[in-house]
C-alpha cells in the first residue's frame, strides 16, 4: 500500500550551536528553537572528522565562534537552545581550532540558514542529490504517538529519488500486505511514519526503475521515541544511515 510523503520543511532553516546564541542578540518576544546538529558526511571513506564554526550572517569568517571540535561521521549533537536569527554555518578542517580562530582556507563549505522561532529541527550536514557538501533540514514531531513511536526516513545522501518498502518483521517475511512503500522521496525530503514499536524490514529502491540499493533489516522502532534514520553518502561507495533517537 502507497502512502504520502511527508515532505521534509524548512529548506533554509536551523543550525548549530552552544556557542553561537551569543553572536545575534536574542529576540525577547520570539521563542527559541530546539537543535540537533547531525554528522552525515562521509567526505571520505573513514567518514571525515571536521570542526564546525558559526556566526552572525555578513559578519567576517574571522568572528565566527567554535560551535563543535572534532565532530565526527554519524555523531549527534544537541539538542541545542537557539535564538531565532540568520547564522552562517562553516564547516571546516578539523585543525581549523588549533589556533582558535577560523580562516578561510580551513573551509570546507558554508551555508547560511535561519534559525527558526520554537521549533524543534535537526541540521545534517550531508550531501545534496549532486553530490556536494550542503546541510539538510528536518523538522522532529514530537507528538504523542500512544502507545507506539515515531519512525521519520530522511534522505540525505548523493541519490536520485527513492522509496522505501517498511515491513512489520516477521510477518512480512510471509505476507506482502505487511509491507508499506513510502515515496518518492527526494534529497531533503523524509517519510513521517507513526507505527507500532517493534522490529521492521527497510528496503530502498530506486524510484525510477525499483533497483534495490540498501536495506537495514529487523530495524527497532521504540515506543516514546522518534526514531530517525538518515540515508547519507554515496551509492556504491560511502552510503550508509545514521540513526538518531529523541524522546516524544
Amino acid at each position: 500500500m502507497r502512502k504520502s510523503l511527508a515532505a521534509a520543511v524548512l529548506a533554509t532553516s536551523a543550525v548549530v550551536g552552544s556557542t553561537i546564541a551569543a553572536v545575534v542578540p536574542s529576540q525577547a518576544q520570539a521563542a527559541p528553537s530546539q537543535v540537533y546538529v547531525v554528522h552525515g558526511l562521509p567526505l571520505d571513506n573513514a567518514g571525515t572528522v571536521v570542526d564546525v564554526y558559526a556566526g552572525a550572517a555578513g559578519d567576517p569568517i574571522d568572528k565566527a565562534g567554535l560551535v563543535t571540535d572534532d565532530f565526527r561521521f554519524k555523531q549527534v549533537a544537541g539538542p541545542l537552545s537557539l535564538a531565532p536569527a540568520d547564522y552562517t554555518v562553516y564547516v571546516a578542517k578539523p585543525t581549523a581550532s588549533d589556533d582558535g580562530t577560523l580562516a578561510a582556507d580551513e573551509v570546507i563549505f558554508s551555508k547560511t540558514l535561519t534559525v527558526p522561532s520554537g521549533l524543534n529541527v535537526s541540521a545534517v550536514a550531508s550531501l545534496d542529490g549532486a553530490g556536494q557538501p550542503t546541510i539538510n533540514v528536518f523538522a522532529n514531531d514530537l507528538s504523542s504517538a500512544k502507545s507506539g513511536g515515531r519512525l521519520s526516513i530522511r534522505h540525505a545522501a548523493a541519490a536520485p529519488a527513492v522509496n522505501v518498502d517498511m515491513g512489520y518483521f516477521p510477518f512480512s517475511r510471509m505476507f506482502s500486505f505487511f509491507v508499506n512503500t513510502y515515496g518518492p522521496a527526494e534529497n531533503g525530503q523524509a517519510a513521517d511514519v507513526t507505527t507500532a514499536a517493534g522490529k521492521y524490514d527497510l528496503v530502498v529502491r530506486v524510484a525510477s526503475s525499483g533497483a534495490r540499493a540498501a536495506a537495514v533489516p529487523r530495524f527497532p522502532v521504540t515506543a516514546g521515541k522518534l526514531t530517525a534514520v538518515y540515508a547519507v553518502g554515496v551509492p556504491g561507495s560511502t552510503f550508509g544511515f545514521v540513526v538518531q533517537q529523541i524522546d516524544l
